[in-house]
């Protein structure tokens, strides 16, 4: 069985300076950035573009399917599933009933999704090396 099989999804987070002026536009942008959609070999935006597309979807409460999110950003199915299977992995983008959206019914909402998730998965990380630390005989450098 290989890594990939076992993993449930990927949290990648990069520590970005919030921008010193509000602009809802380079706002969201940031967030992108932040999450690590946004590399810079990305010259078209794409990931950016997709994701902004469902956050404006979900203002009105509706997915979008790949064929539509496809046609609306001229852009080829097949990139738009790449981008979309990304978004999935990394728990802030759900498939249902056809259609992609975000988590949340709002971008903080979603995050928060994510923010969860994260907790947990540093609780299970915290019990297996309290496990491991017990079974070789180590302490913890707690002060």
């Amino acid at each position: 069985m290989s890594l990939d099989e076992d993993v449930l999804a990927e949290y990648r987070i990069l520590a970005m300076r919030p921008l010193t002026k509000i602009d809802p536009e380079r706002d969201l942008e940031w967030i992108c950035k932040s999450l690590g959609f946004l590399e810079p070999r990305d010259r078209k935006k794409t990931a950016f573009r997709i994701f902004k597309a469902l956050f404006e979807a979900s203002r009105e409460n509706r997915g979008l399917t790949s064929d539509e999110l496809a046609a609306k950003l001229s852009l080829t199915r097949g990139t738009m599933v790449h981008h979309l299977n990304k978004m999935i992995r990394s728990g802030l983008v759900i498939y249902y009933e056809g259609k992609y959206k975000l988590r949340g019914r709002s971008l903080r909402s979603t995050i928060e999704e994510a923010h969860r998730d994260i907790n947990r998965i540093f609780e299970n990380l915290y019990k297996v090396a309290e496990i491991i630390d017990e079974a070789f005989n180590t302490t913890s450098r707690r002060g």
